[in-house]
């Protein structure tokens, strides 16, 4: 498995560190530290301007070529001790860093292009280089412009559970089948719990059927069509999951799909939600990351979301 770890030295992107122990990531693993410095504003050249070419062009040069130099060295030097971190809590793990120059969301979404790792890891907030924090802006943009999957850690303070809880939202797409045999295939820690979290929106009807609902007594009506769709929706994946050795439970929702999962995390107090990027819509065809992009912004807690490479 290959893992590349966006890294500023920030709180969350400690954090995101210390993530990685509730994520089930198996011991035969190749991590990069990517630790990204900001240099897309350039020192200001004084007495540059010259009647000569050569005169006006090599100052810059000159200046431009030192400031990248001790811009990538105060980027390696933020990086080496993440990397360390990651050596002691997973010894196993083949790790090293990676240094850049550039704009941080840009430089990791074209580290994963280029590499293509199976995860991309980031904290939900960084700073920037004047110490500013930057809220969300660069996991928003890594989250809707890289190819692969990505992990938003998000540490939720009021949640202490003595075992990984971990939430996974299913609306019976090939996307998110694809998702839960990755939750099924990860190595969690002893006595880690699943909740499978399937939501009906009465508005909104997946191509695969759904279940009626009666307003008046505000309950499902049990038709053939209901039974197959949550016979899709949830006997399969239960199967997967327990197959795999794990503890499966499981709920279903009347709402709209956001809500209700960020609702069923909040309730249920789980310390991850695992979605697929891409739901079915009401046309038959994908929602390009509409629900995944909201349960990551309003999530109280880490957000993992599965993308299948084409």
């Amino acid at each position: 498995m290959k893992l590349l770890i966006g890294y500023d030295g920030s709180d969350y992107s400690n954090f995101a560190l210390e993530d990685l122990r509730r994520a089930g990531l198996p011991e035969d693993l190749e991590a990069v530290v990517l630790s990204v410095g900001e240099a897309w504003e350039l020192p200001l050249v004084i007495d540059s301007v010259s009647s000569t070419a050569e005169r006006f062009v090599h100052p810059n040069v000159a200046v431009i070529e030192d400031h990248l130099a001790e811009v990538s060295k105060r980027a390696g030097i933020l990086a080496e001790p993440a990397v360390e971190r990651l050596r002691s809590m997973f010894p196993e793990w083949k790790v090293r860093a990676e240094v850049r120059c550039g704009r941080p969301a840009v430089e990791i979404v074209k580290m994963a292009d280029e590499w293509l790792p199976d995860l991309l890891v980031v904290g939900s907030q960084g700073r920037s280089a004047f110490g500013r924090v930057l809220l969300g802006s660069v996991s928003h943009k890594v989250l809707h412009d890289t190819i692969c999957s990505v992990r938003i850690a998000r540490k939720n303070e009021s949640v202490e559970n003595a075992n990984v809880r971990v939430l996974v939202a299913v609306d019976g797409s090939p996307n998110a089948e694809t998702m839960v045999k990755t939750v099924a295939g990860r190595h969690w820690p002893l006595e880690t719990e699943i909740r499978l979290v399937a939501v009906n929106d009465p508005f909104v009807r997946p191509r695969t059927g759904y279940i009626s609902w009666n307003m008046e007594e505000n309950k499902p009506h049990d038709t053939e069509e209901s039974r197959e769709w949550a016979g899709k929706v949830i006997d399969g994946p239960t199967e997967i999951l327990r197959s795999a050795g794990l503890t499966v439970t499981h709920n279903m929702r009347l709402g709209d799909a956001a809500n209700m999962i960020l609702s069923e995390a909040s309730d249920w107090r789980a310390n991850m939600i695992f979605l697929g990027a891409r739901g079915l819509g009401p046309v038959k065809r994908f929602v390009l990351g509409s629900v995944s992009s909201a349960v990551v912004s309003k999530a109280t807690c880490s957000v993992e979301v599965i993308r299948v490479l084409e």
